[in-house]
Order: C-alpha cells, then structure tokens, then sequence
C-alpha cells in the first residue's frame, strides 16, 4: 500500500504560515462582523456541533484561517472540510483533483491543521462532481460508470490519499462516500475499499446518505457513523412558510428516523443541514440552479425550525449535525447557503449551542 509513503513528505513539508493572508481590503470573505466568544462545554461531551466549509477557493494563496476563526467562534466544536472530486460524466471512470476547482493535497493538509489550532476536530468530507453533466438529472446520485471496477480503482486512489493525510494531520473523521444513491448499495467494491481505508486510518469512517434514499443505503451497515444529508422538503412550493408548519414538518421527521435508528444501535448525524436565503429554500432545501429572489428570513425559518424540533426535547439519537455551508461572501444580497453576515447566523449560534 503506497499511500503513507507519498504523503509523508508533502505533509511535513506542509508550513501552517506557508500561505499568504489576504487583507480586508483584498478578500470579501475575511469576517464581516466580529463574533462572540465560543460557550464552552463539557468536556465528555462528544456531540458534533459541527459547521461544514468547502475548500472552493480557485486562489492558490487563500488562506482558510479567518473562516475557521468565525467557525469557531458560532460555538462549532467540528468542521467538515469539503473537498470536491472530479470526474467528466456520470459514465465517466476516472476521478481526480481538479486543477483548479479542488484544492491540492498541500491545501487540505494546511486547512486540517488550521481548523485544528482552532480547536475544532476535523471531519475530511470529500464529494464526487460532474465536470460536464450530459444532462440537468445527471449528479453524483445517479452516476452509472462505464466499469465499476475502474470506477472503485480511481475513486479508491485519491480516497486513499485523503485518509493518509487525515492520520497524518490529526482528522478525527472521514466520510468516505456523500450522496452516492446508484452506487451505495454495492456491498461487495465497498466493503474492500473500506478494509484498504481502514489499513490507514484508524479514526471514524462515515457515509452521508441523500435524504430520499437513507432508508436503502446498504453501505450505512459497513461505516461506524451513519450521516444522512438533511434537505428534506418542509412544505410544498406554495405551503405555509411560517415556523411553526416548518417546526410541526421537522418533527414528523424526527419521529421517521428516530424510528429507523432504533434497531441499528449506530451514530448518526446529519452531515449537511442548510437553506439557501432564496424565497422557497425550506420547500427545495436540495436546489442549487441559479436565480431566485433574496429571502433572508426564510433561510433563518428553517435553522429555527429544526431548532425547536430536534433540541426541545433533546433528541438523544442525534450525535450531532453540521450546517451547509460556511464558504461563501454572504451578506444580506446572497442567495447562497452560508449564513455568513444574515440572520441565519444566530440561529445557527443558537442551534450549536443547545445541540
């Protein structure tokens, strides 16, 4: 297994200072506002109040540094750090860091020992995109490679990769699948590239199921961790927007998966929670097409929402979540998922700290 022997060096050689910081005036996505202080809690309290940030910057001299910092200070006690692979099509066998739209092993390297000077624990979060979609359906959940075993072999290098960089760097956690629905259900390549992961690294091996498809994802059964996406619909397109329909929707929820853990005696989390601040978020929580009008209050509904209905009472069940997604401008004109300078941003401070 060559894995540790390829990355050794490209992470020791790895400066936690190697990479410039941008200025306020240069960089929108350094702090908008000043944050409070995290509230500390218990130090066996091993709940992921997480926040998810995607390594997205095309810039090879970002510096993750200041988002990591608010990230902390919301009361976040982990990070997920997203780390896109690229593959053409959904027929498509090979898999790899892009050039330019995934960061450099270097760079994921740093941001780990960034988030962990920041006291937060590390969850590598890699996910497979389409560089060239044959059609608007065609995404990582529906893919239908050419040769499943070329497929596996592509996916399982850079996967590789990124498990020997999380021993080395400290990550405490890997997913090592996001909302693969096609393909979770091929118990048989999944259970050897598990064994070849576990060879390297010895931490919490999680699998994010998509929110329509969680039920019948068999490689739940084979991680330690089972991690569903959390973009269920809270209403219907012209439904009632209003919290307390969102709130009554999310514990519905709550009572159908609650149900579906109880004989699986597994951790679970959600690994991604968000809404966009775009008019109709809470009823497509999934949809990313562009467009749309600026609803900031709506993006706040939802966070409130699955406040009320999973911390009131506390849902032992859940081991913890983490919000979608803190890259991003922000500001009061997004229509993006972070929270980052909106409303939603105390709630969120609120959700963490009652999780």
């Amino acid at each position: 297994m060559r894995w540790p022997s390829l990355l050794v060096g490209l992470v020791a050689a790895v400066s936690p200072t190697g990479r410039s910081t941008p200025t306020p005036a240069s960089d929108p996505l350094l702090p908008l506002t000043a944050l409070p202080g995290a509230p500390s809690h218990a130090a066996d309290d091993s709940r992921q109040r997480g926040v998810a940030l995607g390594l997205f910057a095309e810039d090879v001299s970002f510096s993750y540094r200041p988002l990591l910092a608010e990230i902390a200070a919301l009361g976040a006690t982990h990070v997920a750090l997203i780390v896109p692979l690229y593959q053409t099509h959904g027929a498509s066998v090979d898999l790899t860091l892009h050039t330019r739209l995934s960061p450099s092993l270097a760079a994921t390297a740093e941001a780990i020992r960034m988030a962990r000077r920041e006291g937060l624990e590390v969850t590598v979060f890699p996910i497979v995109r389409l560089a060239a979609p044959r059609s608007p359906n065609e995404w990582r959940g529906t893919l239908a490679p050419a040769n499943l075993d070329k497929w596996f072999a592509s996916y399982e290098r850079i996967l590789g990769d990124l498990a020997a960089l999380a021993t080395l760097t400290g990550a405490s956690r890997l997913v090592i699948g996001s909302e693969l629905s096609s393909l979770d259900g091929d118990v048989g390549h999944w259970s050897r590239l598990i064994a070849r992961i576990r060879g390297v690294f010895f931490g919490t091996l999680v699998y994010s199921a998509n929110w329509d498809h969680y039920r019948d994802a068999r490689l739940l059964d084979l991680v330690d961790e089972a991690g569903v996406v959390a973009y269920f619909n809270l209403r219907d397109k012209d439904g009632d927007g209003g919290v307390p329909a969102l709130e009554s929707r999310w514990r519905s929820l709550r009572t159908e998966i609650e149900t579906w853990l109880a004989p699986r005696k597994q951790p679970f989390v959600f690994t991604e929670l968000g809404y966009r601040s775009r008019a109709g978020s809470t009823a497509s929580p999934w949809d990313e097409t562009p467009g749309g009008t600026v609803d900031l209050d709506e993006q706040r509904r939802g966070f409130e929402a699955f406040r009320r209905a999973w911390t009131v009472p506390p849902a032992p069940a859940l081991g913890g979540l983490y919000v979608w997604n803190w890259y991003g401008y922000g500001g009061p004109t997004s229509i993006g998922y972070t929270p980052r300078g909106k409303p939603a941003a105390d709630e969120v401070r609120r959700l963490l700290e009652n999780l």
